[in-house]
């Protein structure tokens, strides 16, 4: 039987701390769980390797008490305390939290009272009149409880970075169109560009409060007002994706911005520096303990300043070494598209992409890049229309007759010969070395049995690098976010065995892999 992965230990511990939370128990345990499935989630290897080296304790969040709860999922593929839980609080009672209003108290009392225990039941309830009187669900509330469930059924409870990143820019335009505004952008997780949100949160800053509140909730893309006042509101787009939106007034634009910005991490450290300096911090500014006295911040820099640190950009506020190196003046330059200077995997209309070599070269010169490696699928299953030896010889002479027509034209652009190389489940590639020679670049990339044990995965990954035709290793994990996990790895493994041959990790830029993922590649940084 093949071990859970992380992140299916992290969500039945995240499960655990919702049932508790539902069935009352106090803040301390459930949250106890929750911090460890964060914290599970964010690992860059597995939790097998942790516990082989003795170290599942160090795991931030993990004691004794849930180390030996981890080491039963790992050794048995389930929790004896959770299937005893979910006799008290079923699993279906758990849906109800994705509708909007139903805390994990109401859900609770719902089920306890009602008996409802699905999304199925609650539209029932509410179709038969059985919510009145139910505390919390007044007669506004019951005559939206069917459109809540609608939303609730069809959305996905996390949203691709790329698909909230469209909707927020959306309705940041379409709200500058329709009132006048001082500032606007998105904040929360989206704007640290974290891989998925579970709604988008704007801000903006405006003279008039109410009226950007009341342009807001009359635009076209809103399908249903949640909530609406003076200052806040909180809309579903038709696509269910819920957007909160909190209008104030310029002269704390930054202490807000900041505010609605950190990781939780993040916040906490920063009110701690702000104490050791005697004022205390929230989204209208900063307050001095002595004297009461508000200072307001009208930008992000003069929030940090207040602190004695240089702004921090929003990417790096997750609370994991940012204020160290802001204070030892080393943060990082972040990578920005003005930085690139290339694209090394590309597919072309030779395997499964949508375009000709000929267009994508363009495109890339359009962007003023000098090279571009051309990285079609290799040849195996059959699923891609990959390259065999043969096609690849055809595919070189495309290649050849674009890059002298470049040279011709005195135009100083090339076109690299690469193929993305399928990784078979044994560790070795899918196209003979003779073959893999030939070529400028190689890609090699796991695609298929991603669920190996973590020691075999890895060991697959790590022969892949010994091989001395392979440059790149692509998406390492294999990971589709919100589809599908990937393999678990021993990324300390792979980053000493990649410096040691000079073999590139990619992190891959589509919206649904990220892979690496950003734990795993500072890790491979620090290695």
């Amino acid at each position: 039987m093949a071990s859970l992965s992380n992140h299916e230990i992290a969500q039945i511990f995240h499960n655990i701390a919702l049932s508790l939370e539902i069935s009352g128990e106090s803040r301390y345990r459930f949250q106890a769980y929750s911090r460890a499935a964060d914290a599970i989630n964010a690992l860059p290897a597995s939790l097998a390797s942790y516990r082989e080296r003795g170290e599942l304790e160090a795991v931030p969040g993990v004691g004794k008490t849930l180390a030996d709860k981890i080491e039963e999922l790992l050794d048995t593929g389930q929790l004896a305390f959770y299937e005893k839980l979910k006799k008290a609080v079923p699993p279906g009672v758990l849906e109800l939290l994705k509708v909007p209003n139903i805390g994990p108290r109401t859900a609770g009392r719902l089920y306890k009272d009602l008996g409802i225990d699905s999304l199925a039941a609650l539209k029932q309830a509410a179709e038969d009149g059985r919510l009145v009187g139910v505390k919390g669900f007044g007669a506004k509330a019951i005559a939206g409880i069917s459109e809540g469930i609608s939303a609730a059924e069809h959305a996905d409870t996390r949203t691709l970075l790329n698909e909230a990143l469209a909707a927020a820019e959306l309705l940041i335009d379409s709200l500058r169109a329709a009132v006048p505004l001082h500032e606007i952008t998105y904040a929360g997780s989206l704007r640290r560009a974290r891989e998925t949100s579970g709604d988008i949160d704007l801000l903006a800053a405006a003279d008039d409060t109410a009226a950007v509140v009341r342009a807001f909730v009359g635009l076209p893309l809103v399908a249903h007002v949640e909530s609406a006042g003076d200052e806040k509101a909180t809309i579903f787009l038709h696509n269910g994706l819920q957007a909160d939106l909190y209008v104030l007034p310029p002269s704390i634009w930054g202490s807000a911005l900041q505010h609605f910005t950190g990781s939780r991490a993040h916040s906490i450290r920063f009110r701690e520096l702000a104490l050791e300096r005697g004022l205390s911090f929230s989204e209208h500014g900063f307050k001095r303990v002595d004297t009461g006295e508000i200072v307001g911040c009208a930008s992000e820099q003069d929030v940090y300043a207040k602190v004695g640190l240089p702004w921090i950009p929003p990417e790096l506020r997750e609370g994991a070494g940012e204020f160290e190196a802001a204070q030892a003046g080393h943060l990082p330059t972040l990578v920005e598209l003005g930085h690139i200077r290339s694209d090394l995997h590309m597919h072309s209309t030779w395997s499964d992409g949508a375009a000709s070599i000929r267009t994508m070269a363009e495109a890339a010169r359009a962007r003023g890049y000098r090279y571009m490696a051309l990285t079609d699928h290799s040849a195996y299953l059959g699923i891609t229309n990959g390259l065999d030896a043969a096609r690849i010889q055809q595919q070189a002479a495309e290649v050849q007759a674009l890059n002298q027509e470049y040279a011709a034209a005195g135009i100083d652009f090339i076109i690299l010969r690469g193929i993305e190389c399928d990784i078979t489940p044994d560790g070795t590639l899918a196209l003979p070395d003779e073959v893999l020679a030939e070529l400028d670049l190689v890609i090699a990339s796991p695609h298929v049995k991603l669920r190996q044990e973590p020691a075999l995965a890895t060991e697959r990954i790590l022969k892949a690098i010994a091989n001395p035709h392979v440059d790149i290793i692509g998406h390492p994990t294999g990971r589709l976010i919100g589809n599908r996990a990937g393999s678990e790895l021993d990324i300390d493994a792979i980053a000493r065995a990649a410096a040691a041959t000079g073999t590139l990790l990619e992190v891959n830029s589509g919206p649904d892999r990220l892979d690496l993922m950003a734990t795993s590649v500072r890790r491979v940084l620090e290695l």
